[in-house]
C-alpha cells in the first residue's frame, strides 16, 4: 500500500502532466487561430507559471 507521501506524488504528477498537456494544447489552438481575444494568452501564461511550479516541486521531492 502506497504511504501519504507517495500517494502525494502521484497526485503531483499527474497535475503536472495534465497541466503540461493542456498547456501543449493552448500552443496548438494559438497556432491554429492566432487572432483570438487574448484569453488563451492569458491562460497560456497561467499554465506556464503552474507547470514550472510543479516541476519544481517535482524535482525536489525526488532528490
Amino acid at each position: 500500500m502506497l504511504n501519504t507521501s507517495q500517494d502525494d506524488m502521484n497526485y503531483l504528477e499527474l497535475e503536472y502532466e495534465h497541466l503540461y498537456n493542456v498547456r501543449d494544447q493552448t500552443l496548438l489552438f494559438l497556432k491554429m487561430c492566432p487572432k483570438t481575444t487574448g484569453l488563451a494568452e492569458e491562460m497560456l501564461t497561467w499554465l506556464d507559471g503552474k507547470v514550472r511550479m510543479l516541476g519544481e516541486r517535482l524535482m525536489q521531492q525526488t532528490e
